[in-house]
C-alpha cells in the first residue's frame, strides 16, 4: 500500500508538472509568433511594402531557426514570400511527442503601404526547442521525484518494519496461546494492535491468577491429604502409597534401601527445648533428608509419625547406601553447634533392603528391629540390617562407567511396551519402558536402576538417545512415548541430537514424557525442548506425583500435550475420596491449560471406573486393555 501510494503521488506529480510546462510553452511560442509577425508587419508597413525589402527581413527572421513558417501574404491571399521548413531531427523520442504535443497557434500582423492594405504577415513558431525544454525538464523532474519517492520509502520501509516487528509479537503470541502456551508482550506503539495485545494480556492473566488461585486450592487440599503440616514433607499415607508402588511385582524388580529414621527422645526434647525449638529440629533434620532425596527421581523422605521419619531410595547398591548414612549422621553432628539442640545426640537411622514381591508388612518390622540395634550403640548412630550384603545380583564390582562409555553399541537394551486408551477402550498410542536384557555376566537391569545410575555419572543424556533411538528405529507402528530425565536437557547438544534422530525418522511420532523432580531446575531448557519438538508434530508431557502444585501450574509456558499421574495419586483411588478430590482440581487446572490427563499404573477395575467417572481421558496399566 506505501508502494502505491509512493508511485500514484510521483505519477500525479510528474503529470501535473509535465502539463504546467507544456501549457506555459504552447504561450510562449504563440507569444514569440505572434512579437514577429507584428515586428516584420512594421517594418514593411515603414519601407512602403518594398518586395526586396520584405525578402531581406523576412529570410533575416527565418534564417535564426526559431519559425517552422514565415509568410507574407498579399490581399487576395497568395504567398508572396513563403518561407517554410520540414521539422528538423530531435532528440526527443517520437512518443513523448504523441504523449504531450506542442500546438502553438501562428500570430498574424496586416502589412500596410500608405492608406493602401498591402497583405499580411503569417508567423509559426517552431516547437523543437519547446520540446527539448519539455524533455529535459521531465527528465530532471522525474529524477527529483524519484529521488524524493526512494528517501520517502526508506523512511516508510523502516516504519513497516518496526510496524511488523510489533505485529510479529502479537502473531507469535496468538501462536503460543494455539499452542497452550500463554505469556504476556510488551503493548505495542500502534494502536489497533495495541488493542489486540491488551486484550490478550488479560486474558493471560485472569487465566494466571485462576490457575495460582487453583494451585493454592490443591496446594492446601494435598497437605491435608498428603503432607505433614509441621515439616512439609509428604505423610505415612504418601509413604505407603509410594512404597506399595514399588514392593508390587513388576517384570523389571526393583530394588533399593529403605531408611528409617527416628529421633531420639522427643517427648523429652519437647519438653526440655520447648515446642518451637522442637518444630525447628524436627523441620531441618526434614529438610536434610528432603534435600538427599531431589536430585534423585524415585526417592522420597516423608514423616510417619512423631520421631519417625523415612527415605525410600530404590536403585542404589549397599556401599552407596553406607555413604549416605555416614553423610547424614554427620549433618546431625552439627546440629548441636547451630543451637537446634543441646545434646550431641540427635536420631538414629536403619537401612533395610527392599525388593519387589516383598511383603510391606514384614519390611517395616524388620526395619523397626535394626533401628533398635542402631539405638543402642548410642546418639547419631545407623545400621544395616544383616540382610543387605555387599550389592544385590552381583553388580559391587561392576563399572558403570564403561556401560555408558559403550552405550550405543549396547545391544542388550530393550524396550517393553504398554498400551495406553482412551477412556472409551480405543487405543491411543503405546509407551515403551527401558530395560536390560541378562547376559552372561550381568542380571536384568530396570529402568529405574539404569536412570538411577546415569544420574549418578550425569549421563543421562546418553540414555535417553539411545531410548530414542530404539523406538524410533524398533517400535511399533503408531505413536510411541517414551520418558525423559530433565538432567537430560542440562546437555547442551541433547536437543539438536534429538531432533536429529527425528528427522531420520520423519513418519514417526514420540512422546517425550518427563519426571516433575529436576524440571525447574532445567526450566527454560525445556521450554525450548517443548517448542523444539512440538513444531514437528511431536508432543511433550510431565509425569507428576501432586507434591509441586506451582510446577503443574507453570506447565502452560511450554505448551505441554498432556499430564501423567503417578501411581500414587490413582492407586486405590476408588476408596479414598480426598485423594479423588484432589484428582478433580487437577483436572480443572488441567482443563483451563487445555491438555489431558493420563493416569499411570491403573491396577483393578474399580480404579478405572472412578477415574473415567472423574474425567481422565487416557489410562494405562494391568487393568487397561
Amino acid at each position: 500500500m506505501i508502494g502505491l501510494v509512493v508511485f500514484l503521488s510521483i505519477g500525479g506529480a510528474l503529470i501535473a508538472n509535465l502539463l504546467h510546462a507544456r501549457s506555459y510553452l504552447e504561450q510562449q511560442l504563440n507569444a514569440q509568433s505572434v512579437d514577429t509577425a507584428h515586428g516584420l508587419a512594421l517594418m514593411l508597413t515603414q519601407y512602403h511594402a518594398d518586395p526586396v525589402m520584405a525578402q531581406t527581413l523576412l529570410n533575416s527572421s527565418f534564417d535564426q531557426g526559431h519559425f517552422s513558417l514565415v509568410r507574407w501574404e498579399g490581399v487576395d491571399h497568395k504567398p508572396l514570400v513563403n518561407l517554410a521548413s520540414p521539422h528538423p531531427e530531435s532528440e526527443v523520442p517520437a512518443w513523448f511527442r504523441g504523449l504531450l504535443p506542442l500546438e502553438p497557434s501562428p500570430g498574424t500582423a496586416q502589412v500596410s503601404n500608405g492608406w493602401m492594405q498591402a497583405g499580411r504577415i503569417i508567423v509559426q513558431s517552431q516547437p523543437n526547442y519547446a520540446y527539448l525544454s519539455l524533455w529535459r525538464g521531465a527528465l530532471h523532474t522525474v529524477y527529483w521525484l524519484c529521488a524524493i519517492g526512494i528517501v520517502a520509502a526508506l523512511i516508510g520501509a523502516l516504519d513497516i518494519r518496526q510496524m511488523k516487528r510489533q505485529l510479529a509479537s502479537v502473531v507469535r503470541q496468538a501462536q503460543a496461546i494455539s499452542e497452550r502456551r500463554f505469556h504476556k508482550i510488551p503493548i505495542p506503539g500502534i494502536p489497533d494492535l495495541a488493542e489486540v495485545a491488551l486484550a490478550m494480556n488479560h486474558m493471560v492473566d485472569r487465566l494466571q491468577r485462576y490457575l495460582d488461585g487453583l494451585r493454592d486450592e490443591l496446594d492446601l487440599m494435598r497437605q491435608k491429604i498428603l503432607t505433614d503440616n509441621s515439616t512439609g514433607l509428604p505423610n505415612r499415607e504418601a509413604f505407603e502409597l509410594r512404597l506399595g508402588g514399588l514392593l508390587k511385582e513388576e517384570e523389571d524388580p526393583v530394588r533399593g534401601f529403605l531408611f528409617l529414621v527416628r529421633v531420639a527422645n522427643l517427648m523429652e526434647l519437647n519438653q526440655r527445648l520447648g515446642g518451637s525449638k522442637t518444630d525447628a529440629l524436627l523441620k531441618r533434620l526434614a529438610d536434610d533428608l528432603s534435600q538427599r532425596c531431589q536430585p534423585h527421581p524415585g526417592w522420597m523422605a516423608t514423616r510417619l509419625r512423631g520421631a519417625d521419619f523415612a527415605m525410600l531410595c530404590p536403585e542404589i547398591d549397599s556401599r552407596e547406601a553406607c555413604k549416605l548414612a555416614d553423610e547424614l549422621c554427620a549433618c546431625w553432628g552439627r546440629y548441636q553447634g547451630m543451637d537446634l539442640i543441646d545434646r550431641p545426640g540427635v536420631a538414629n537411622l536403619a537401612i533395610v533392603p527392599f525388593h519387589s514381591g516383598d511383603g510391606r508388612h514384614q519390611l517395616l518390622t524388620q526395619a523397626n528391629q535394626t533401628l533398635s540395634l542402631a539405638e543402642a550403640k548410642g546418639g547419631n548412630a545407623w545400621e544395616m540390617d544383616s540382610r543387605a550384603g555387599a550389592a544385590p545380583d552381583g553388580m559391587a564390582d561392576f563399572n558403570w562407567q564403561n556401560l555408558f562409555d559403550s552405550i550405543r553399541d549396547d545391544h542388550a537394551l530393550r524396550l517393553r511396551w504398554y498400551p495406553v486408551c482412551l477412556a472409551d477402550g480405543s487405543f491411543a498410542w503405546q509407551e515403551g519402558m527401558l530395560y536390560r536384557v541378562q547376559t552372561e555376566h550381568l542380571p536384568q537391569m530396570s529402568a529405574m536402576r539404569l536412570v538411577a545410575q546415569a544420574l549418578r555419572l550425569g549421563r543421562s543424556a546418553a540414555l535417553d538417545l539411545k531410548t530414542l533411538a530404539l523406538a524410533l528405529r524398533e517400535g511399533p507402528d503408531g505413536r510411541l512415548a517414551i520418558n525423559v530425565s530433565p538432567a537430560s536437557l542440562s546437555a547442551a547438544d541433547f536437543l539438536p541430537q534429538t531432533q536429529q534422530l527425528l528427522g531420520k525418522h520423519p513418519k514417526r511420532r514420540i512422546h517425550f514424557e518427563f519426571d516433575e523432580a529436576g524440571l525447574a531446575d532445567n526450566w527454560q531448557a525445556f521450554v525450548a525442548f517443548a517448542r523444539g519438538v512440538r513444531g514437528a508434530g511431536h508432543r511433550v508431557a510431565v509425569e507428576i506425583q501432586g507434591h509441586n502444585m506451582e510446577l503443574v501450574a507453570r506447565l502452560h509456558e511450554a505448551g505441554i500435550d498432556y499430564l501423567v499421574l503417578d501411581h500414587s495419586l490413582t492407586h486405590n483411588i476408588h476408596q479414598d475420596q480426598g485423594r479423588e478430590a484432589l484428582l478433580r482440581g487437577m483436572l480443572r487446572m488441567a482443563s483451563l491449560m487445555v491438555v489431558e490427563l493420563e493416569a499411570k499404573g491403573v491396577a483393578t477395575p474399580q480404579d478405572k471406573a472412578s477415574l473415567i467417572e472423574i474425567g481422565v481421558q487416557l489410562l494405562t496399566g494391568p487393568a487397561v486393555k
